[in-house]
């Protein structure tokens, strides 16, 4: 639990302070808005040894499908999200509802301690205060979205790639973070050279518990497909020991 020292310490500094000029938009009730911070921790779902083994058989049966069927396949297939019955997938009902059971099982895994808030930088103009413990080098850091700003007039984020615009998001029990609702900005970009896509998404648990903070980048070769830079974080705030320990699988 070395990484709380300096997270904490950082959180606490006075310089972290500075008074709020505007309302939020839809970020309001998220995270603090007085330059302050709250802690939470990055998550990744972590499965069962059989979903695993189910997940190959998938992937086999995927690959023996048509090019067709691939491509609607995946247009759709999220892998946070539990996917639809395909009679072609699966060899029965019952084997899906088995591959569900294993998917309903998945448990969240921290993999590091963070903390973030927001901060008005005047008018409409807002930034992300984050920072992060690194456990190789133990030295703290922003996350990457603190280099985008919100205009909640507008209800964009503004990166260096361009305006992220806004969508409701609703998930049900079926995406592995459970049911939840919220805004998704989303980005895409494609010249002759690359695609990418940029994510940002705000959304809170329909049960009350929990705030999700999730980024994510992806640029690909337009010729080739090959990824050229990616990252993606998920953020859970707040968390509760008993749900969620640090090194340990916790409850979804």
């Amino acid at each position: 639990m070395k990484a709380i020292v300096p997270i904490i310490a950082l959180m606490a500094a006075p310089a972290l302070i500075s008074p709020a000029f505007a309302a939020a938009g839809a970020l309001e009730g998220y995270l603090p808005t007085d330059g302050t911070m709250k802690a939470g921790i990055a998550v990744a779902p972590q499965f069962t040894p059989e979903f695993g083994k189910m997940q190959q058989e998938l992937a086999a049966k995927l690959q023996a499908a048509t090019p067709e069927k691939q491509k609607a396949f995946m247009e759709k297939y999220n892998p946070l999200v539990l996917p639809e019955y395909d009679k072609d997938l699966w060899a029965d009902k019952a084997a899906y509802d088995a591959y569900k059971a294993e998917w309903k099982k998945a448990q969240l895994t921290a993999l590091r301690e963070v903390a973030m808030g927001l901060r008005s930088e005047g008018g409409n103009r807002w930034t992300v205060l984050s920072l992060t413990v690194d456990p190789k080098t133990r030295r703290s850091a922003p996350l990457t979205i603190s280099a985008l700003t919100y205009d909640s007039e507008r209800n964009v984020w503004i990166s260096n790639n361009g305006e992220l615009k806004a969508a409701d998001f609703q998930a049900t029990e079926d995406h592995v973070m459970g049911a939840q609702t919220g805004t998704e900005w989303t980005l895409t970009k494609e010249d002759s050279l690359s695609r990418l896509t940029e994510t940002v998404r705000f959304s809170r648990t329909t049960d009350g518990k929990g705030v999700y903070v999730s980024y994510a980048f992806d640029e690909r070769s337009t010729i080739s497909n090959n990824v050229l830079a990616q990252g993606s974080y998920i953020l859970l705030f707040p968390v509760k020991t008993n749900q969620v320990n640090m090194g340990t699988p916790g409850s979804r």
